[in-house]
This record gives structure tokens, C-alpha cells and sequence, in this order.
């Protein structure tokens, strides 16, 4: 695959993180759903919204105008280009996941305040979530690091 077209997927991604950030946000202003984010749990959908914001939008925007500029400006090679499809697909699958949990986190969670469950119920019920959520955190965090190494590499490698 072309290095144009590999890096132009992650403009594809953001623009799509940043419809979902948009209709998620235009969804989260209307008075019912507003209300039910008050309850407790449910609030970790607000946190959806800003890490789909942040990391989906913001995030893969920025990686690719990175991987396009830094050469350029560097002069330099990408160190490892073999990395940006490993990169782009771990982080858009992670993003989703975490954006999908975290979302499935506090409808379980707010529903079960509603349902007026006790704090441990309510957090039993949550719990796989954030496991599931932590474990996903984890692994984008990692490929984030990849990302940040390959960069600092190529601006910095003699």
C-alpha cells in the first residue's frame, strides 16, 4: 500500500470520530438524556464523548499530519514505516472499543441507579466494563507510545 494512502486513513478515521463526537455531543444536550448522565455511572458516557473527541478525532488527525509532515520537514525517512498499519488499526479498533464500552458502562450503570440497585450492585454491574475498558485503556496506551517512539526516532536518528 502506498505510504499516501496508508497515512490518509487516519484523516478517514478522524472524520469519522469526529461525526460520532458530533452526533454523540448534539445526542448528550437534549434534557432527557442530559438528566440520565446525572445519574452516577451514567456520567462515563460524558467520558466517551471527550476520549472519542481527544483520541479519535484529535488523535488520528494529528498522527496522520505527523507521519505526512515529519519527514518533510525532518528530511528524514519514517523510521519503521512498517508500523503505521499496525499503529492506524490497533488505535481505531481501541478507540471504538473504549468509545463502545465506556458508552454500554454507564447505560448499565445509570439504569441500574434508576432501578434504585444498591452502590455494590450498581457496581458489580459496571465492573466487567471497566475491566473491559481498562485492558483496551492499556493496549492504546501502548500503541500511543509506539507511535510517539517512531516519531521522536525519525526527528532525532543521524
Amino acid at each position: 500500500m502506498s505510504e499516501s494512502k496508508s497515512i490518509s486513513r487516519f484523516f478517514l478515521a478522524s472524520a469519522f470520530f469526529f461525526i460520532w463526537v458530533t452526533l454523540q455531543g448534539a445526542i448528550q444536550a437534549q434534557q432527557p438524556v442530559h438528566n440520565f448522565l446525572q445519574l452516577g455511572p451514567a456520567g462515563i458516557i460524558i467520558g466517551a464523548h471527550v476520549h472519542i473527541g481527544t483520541l479519535g478525532w484529535l488523535g488520528m488527525g494529528m498522527m496522520g499530519v505527523f507521519y505526512h509532515m515529519v519527514p518533510k520537514i525532518s528530511g528524514k525517512p519514517l523510521s519503521w514505516p512498517n508500523m503505521v498499519n499496525w499503529i492506524f488499526w490497533i488505535d481505531l479498533v481501541t478507540v471504538i472499543l473504549n468509545g463502545v464500552f465506556m458508552i454500554a458502562a454507564g447505560i448499565v450503570g445509570g439504569r441500574a441507579v434508576q432501578a434504585g440497585l444498591t452502590e455494590g450492585a450498581v457496581n458489580a454491574a459496571v465492573g466487567p466494563y471497566m475491566m473491559a475498558i481498562g485492558i483496551v485503556s492499556l493496549v492504546c496506551g501502548l500503541v500511543s507510545l509506539a507511535y510517539a517512539v517512531q516519531i521522536m526516532h525519525t526527528i532525532v536518528k543521524k
